[in-house]
């Protein structure tokens, strides 16, 4: 509580005063526990909006305090999953999808490797005087990924996943793609970097998601992957599923 006063997390304090005054208080901590209550009801009835958390795939803010009926660890609008890096928990700009039905995971790997097709239009115009070339670039919004998210309108299923064509992954830069090979019967895992200049990597051994500069420092600093332990010898002889660059 104490914390969340500090960092101006209002909402938050409140919640959680009142979840410590249905307790039984030390006499010596009583005085204290009441005096911050007054000092947080004074504040907004909010909390800082750069403490909230933004879901990528449907680009709302989501409060520190989720209601009862969300699912933890999702998004309250779209019931998307938040993906947290596992060194410091921040939620990464990942969104997961899914392949359509008969598109395989080797299939989808080869697409992802095809370079994306240039769609950038121009048109040249030559006359007896003057030529002229004229050059329109596509909007992000042509990207049929964004494109998908976008459409999104609370109206579905909010469980639906996003499910990707073979047009759609030929559209995809591979840097931008996440892929965590899991050992069998679990299935491979496609993520969608939605910020690419944030640097994202796996680790090869246990697949967790990392930001690229915190494990590479971990690497330096232990000697091994933060989650699983795998000594880093052993990791750099397995390279990762991918890696965002």
């Amino acid at each position: 509580a104490k914390l969340s006063q500090q960092l101006g997390a209002y909402k938050l304090a409140r919640h959680v005063l009142s979840k410590i005054h249905t307790l039984r208080i030390p006499k010596d901590l009583q005085e204290y526990v009441d005096t911050l209550t007054l000092m947080v009801k004074g504040k907004p009835y909010q909390d800082n909006e750069d403490l909230l958390v933004m879901c990528y795939r449907c680009s709302s803010y989501n409060p520190l305090v989720t209601p009862n009926t969300a699912r933890p660890n999702c998004c309250t609008n779209c019931g998307q999953p938040f993906i947290y890096s596992f060194i410091t928990f921040e939620v990464l700009p990942l969104v997961e999808f899914h392949l359509e039905p008969g598109l395989g995971e080797h299939e989808a790997s080869r697409l992802l490797e095809e370079q994306p097709v240039d769609d950038d239009n121009w048109t040249q115009n030559i006359d007896e005087n003057v030529q002229s070339m004229r050059i329109s670039y596509e909007s992000p919004l042509h990207d049929p990924f964004t494109a998908r998210l976008i459409s999104y309108d609370g109206a579905t299923d909010d469980t639906e996943p996003i499910i990707v064509t073979r047009s759609m992954l030929k559209s995809m830069e591979m840097s931008n793609v996440l892929i965590c090979k899991y050992a069998k019967p679990l299935p491979t895992r496609f993520y969608k970097n939605l910020l690419p200049d944030v640097q994202i990597t796996t680790c090869p051994q246990c697949n967790k998601i990392f930001h690229l500069d915190d494990y590479e420092s971990m690497l330096l600093e232990r000697g091994h992957c933060p989650f699983c332990r795998t000594p880093r010898d052993l990791l750099q002889m397995r390279e990762p599923s991918h890696q965002v660059l």
